[in-house]
């Protein structure tokens, strides 16, 4: 079952023509392999696989691989991935880009942004910006919770 609608899919097919470079949608999940704990299940999960197999059939340089915390733990630990649903975007080198949650509403552009910037293997930034992060003294990583 398809979540994007067809005028949708044409639209995120229209914005991922910007990719460039191949991108693999590296999706942490659990219960795919059949495996669910009472009260823990991942309760967008599905609905996260469903959305990224359809982003990622609007355009041929985008894939998606699945990674089910108990049939494959190794993948979580190997992308420092801690929770479900979890997203790790890759493209010709893993810049370490995560999402955690269901891309939903606003979210789903900032995701397709994303795409596009890992696809092309910069982001678009001022200049000032570029500047103000070289002066940073070590790299810095963001650990949000929600």
């Amino acid at each position: 079952m398809h979540l994007l609608r067809e005028r949708e899919a044409e639209a995120v097919r229209t914005r991922l023509q910007a990719v460039t470079h191949p991108v693999r949608l590296v999706f942490f999940t659990e219960g795919s392999s059949g495996l669910v704990i009472p009260g823990r299940e991942c309760r967008s999960c599905g609905e996260t696989q469903r959305l990224l197999e359809d982003v990622a059939g609007c355009s041929d340089r985008v894939t998606l691989e699945v990674h089910d915390r108990f049939g494959d733990p190794g993948a979580f630990t190997a992308y420092g991935i801690d929770r479900v649903p979890g997203l790790a975007l890759v493209g010709a080198s893993d810049y370490g880009i995560r999402y955690y949650g269901l891309p939903a509403g606003y979210e789903f552009a900032t995701l397709l942004e994303t795409i596009v910037d890992v696809g092309r293997g910069s982001a678009d930034l001022a200049p000032e910006t570029r500047t103000a992060l070289a002066t940073l003294p070590r790299a810095l990583e963001s650990r949000a919770r929600a």
